[in-house]
């Protein structure tokens, strides 16, 4: 059933580009990667494609050229995607919530926001706050206000979605289910 079901998938959508937006730590990376495999698309995490691009990690990035232009370094990253037919796209936490990018990123694809509890990101961080420049060095109570602070500022962003998915509903089943909703042939 699910081969059938994946194959109707291909099938009904040629061009497939699908956009996991959400907070740091939320699983964009993770569910993108098994919903790539799944629909046998490119899997590509922006972050690391800028790195490589770069030759530069994202805290390097940013300690050279500052975040405005960081930020537009993203933008840039997200026009050069126009051309590709099909992927499954993990951005970076912060790169919905400027410029112009989110209506970029829902123009160029079906967007999803990953929706998880302040608390729930602050777990999920807490050990890999090595791997992550903005919240190296907290402590557990900082780092929840800083989650808490960033998710009232980006949420307005986040909630431009096409799809905002709940905890429960963050599944490749679930969003290949949402995704034929939104685009019935």
């Amino acid at each position: 059933m699910l081969l059938i079901f994946h194959s109707f998938f291909i099938t009904l959508y040629g061009m497939k580009r699908i956009i996991l937006i959400g907070f740091m730590g939320s699983g964009k990376s993770t569910l993108g990667k098994k919903l790539a495999s799944r629909l046998s698309v490119p899997f590509i995490d922006s972050d690391t494609e800028i790195e490589k691009e770069y030759n530069k990690s994202i805290g390097e990035l940013f300690g050279e050229y500052g975040e405005s232009h960081f930020r537009e370094i993203e933008a840039h990253f997200i026009q050069s995607l126009n051309g590709r037919d099909s992927f499954v796209l993990a951005t970076g936490g912060g790169m919905p919530c400027f410029h112009s990018n989110m209506s970029l990123l829902n123009n160029l694809g079906t967007t999803f926001y990953l929706e998880r509890s302040p608390k729930e990101l602050m777990n999920r961080l807490i050990n890999a706050k090595q791997k992550r420049p903005l919240v190296s060095g907290l402590s557990e109570e900082d780092l929840l206000s800083f989650i808490e602070n960033k998710l009232n500022e980006r949420e307005e962003y986040y909630k431009k979605a096409s799809i905002v998915l709940s905890r429960e509903e963050q599944t490749v089943d679930a969003m290949e289910r949402f995704t034929l909703l939104l685009h019935p042939q």
